[in-house]
């Protein structure tokens, strides 16, 4: 979809995705789940206990980001998977991916195969 879009986040589901309501048009909203396109966050349910930990960790970042309100999505994309898109995601005029990955809780990621998070 074009344009930029507000978003009210509902929950977090971990480091990169979070379910959100999306007013599309004057009384028209979407509820879906959203991926934080060009990042890679550990597995909650990971291979071993450090990638959990740490996907812990990035998921309690990325809600104390969104929850300080101002969330907008560009560039909306489907995704790969059905019922979640991909989005460009900011809050307050700051890219989500690019403070996930200064503070190491994420990866830049562009497709293909995902590196491992464990040692």
């Amino acid at each position: 979809m074009i344009g930029i879009f507000a978003a009210l986040v509902i929950s977090i589901t971990d480091g990169d995705t979070f379910k959100a309501r999306i007013p599309v048009w004057d009384g028209i909203e979407v509820v879906t789940a959203v991926r934080v396109r060009g990042i890679d966050t550990p597995e909650i349910k990971g291979k071993c206990p450090a990638e959990k930990a740490a996907a812990l960790a990035a998921k309690a970042r990325l809600e104390y980001l969104l929850s300080s309100g101002d969330v907008q999505l560009f560039h909306v994309e489907q995704d790969k998977y059905a019922g979640r898109v991909d989005a460009d995601v900011s809050v307050r005029g700051q890219p989500v991916a690019a403070v996930l990955i200064s503070e190491g809780l994420a990866r830049p990621y562009t497709g293909g195969a995902r590196q491992g998070w464990c040692p």
